[in-house]
C-alpha cells in the first residue's frame, strides 16, 4: 500500500523561515503533514534519506531511493510519495533547505563569486536532480549545515549551491522541459491533492478518467484541465509516468521477472509496457535493471539515478 499525505492539507506552503538564519533547514518523518502536493515561493534542496516510492516534480514522475538529491525552483510544485506499509513510519525521511531565492540573486547582484547561482536558480524552475559525486557531495554539505550556526550556515549553504551549479551535465537530470507556466489555487490544489491519491492507491488497477471524477464529484472535463493545469501532460501521461516510475523503483529494489513487474506496476500487457518504458526512460525494462550496480557503496545513488527522457 502507498501511503499519502493529508489530502485537505493547503497546497501553498508557508514557510516558517528561522528568525535567527535567512535559511531553514528541516527534517521530517513520512507520513508527515507536509509530505503533500504543494509549492511555495522559496526554493528547495531536497534530501530522501529513507525508504523508496515516486518523486513527481511538476510533470515528472521517479523512482527514488535513499539519497536522492533534488533542487526545486520558486513555485514548482512537488511530493514524494513512499511505497510503504499501513501504519508504517519513516523516521527523518526527508532532509531539506529553504530559502528565499530573491536574496540570493541580490547577493550575487553585487558578489562576483557567486556568478554561477542565478543561472541555477532559473534552471530550478523546472528541478533538477543530482547524480554521481556532485550528489554525493551535496549530501554531506546539506547534512553538514544542520550543525552550522551564524556566518558559517549561510556560507555551507552557498558553497553547496556552487557545487549544484557546477555539476557536470551526466550528473545534473532537468526534470521537466519547461516551468509551469502557473501554480494551482488553494481549492484545486486540495482537488489535486486528493486526484493524485486516487492515483497512487490505484495503480495497479485501469484507471479511468471518468472513474476518477465520479471520486472526485467532479466532470470529466474539469479533472483533465485539473492535471493539465498541474502537471502540464494531461491525466494519461500522468499516470504512464507513474506507472514507468514504479516499475523502475520494483526494477532496481527486486529481483522479480520483467514480466511480473509489467503488471505489478499497472500495465495490461507486455509489448505495451515496453513501448510505454522505452518512450519515457530511452531504454528497454531489461537494460535499466542490468544498469544498477551488483556491489553498492557508501555513495552509491543507483536508485536515484535517472532515466533519460522521464521528464
Amino acid at each position: 500500500m502507498v501511503a499519502i499525505g493529508d489530502p485537505l492539507a493547503p497546497v501553498r506552503e508557508l514557510v516558517l523561515m528561522d528568525s535567527a538564519s535567512a535559511l531553514r533547514w528541516f527534517r521530517h518523518d513520512y507520513p508527515h503533514p507536509l509530505a503533500r502536493w504543494h509549492h511555495h515561493p522559496e526554493i528547495e534542496l531536497h534530501l530522501v534519506t529513507g525508504s523508496t516510492g515516486t518523486a513527481q516534480i511538476g510533470g515528472a514522475a521517479r523512482a527514488f531511493g535513499p539519497g536522492a538529491f533534488y533542487l526545486v525552483g520558486s513555485g514548482l510544485p512537488h511530493n514524494w510519495v513512499s511505497s510503504i506499509a499501513e501504519g508504517e513510519v519513516v523516521t527523518g525521511r526527508d532532509a531539506l533547505i529553504q530559502v528565499d531565492p530573491e536574496l540570493l540573486s541580490r547577493i550575487a547582484a553585487t558578489v562576483p563569486d557567486l556568478v554561477r547561482i542565478p543561472p541555477l536558480l532559473e534552471e530550478a524552475r523546472c528541478g533538477i536532480q543530482f547524480h554521481g559525486r556532485t550528489r554525493a557531495r551535496a549530501e554531506a554539505l546539506l547534512l553538514g549545515i544542520a550543525e552550522r550556526r551564524g556566518a558559517s550556515r549561510f556560507a555551507g549553504l552557498l558553497e553547496l549551491l556552487d557545487v549544484l551549479a557546477g555539476a557536470p551535465p551526466e550528473e545534473r537530470d532537468l526534470l521537466n522541459d519547461r516551468a509551469l507556466d502557473s501554480t494551482l489555487g488553494q481549492h484545486d490544489s486540495e482537488l489535486f491533492d486528493r486526484a493524485m491519491a486516487y492515483v497512487h492507491e490505484h495503480l495497479q488497477e485501469p484507471l479511468r478518467l471518468e472513474d476518477l471524477a465520479a471520486e472526485l464529484g467532479r466532470g470529466p472535463t474539469v479533472v483533465s484541465r485539473l492535471f493539465s493545469r498541474a502537471t502540464g501532460v494531461g491525466f494519461s501521461r500522468t499516470v504512464i509516468r507513474m506507472r514507468v516510475s514504479e516499475a523502475c523503483r520494483l526494477l532496481l529494489m527486486t529481483d522479480r521477472p520483467v514480466a511480473e513487474i509489467c503488471f505489478d506496476a499497472g500495465f495490461s500487457n507486455l509489448s505495451n509496457f515496453n513501448r510505454r518504458f522505452r518512450e519515457e526512460t530511452g531504454t528497454t525494462p531489461r537494460a535499466y535493471r542490468a544498469a544498477r550496480p551488483t556491489d553498492p557503496g557508501p555513495e552509491d545513488d543507483s536508485l536515484s539515478e535517472p532515466a533519460s527522457g522521464l521528464s
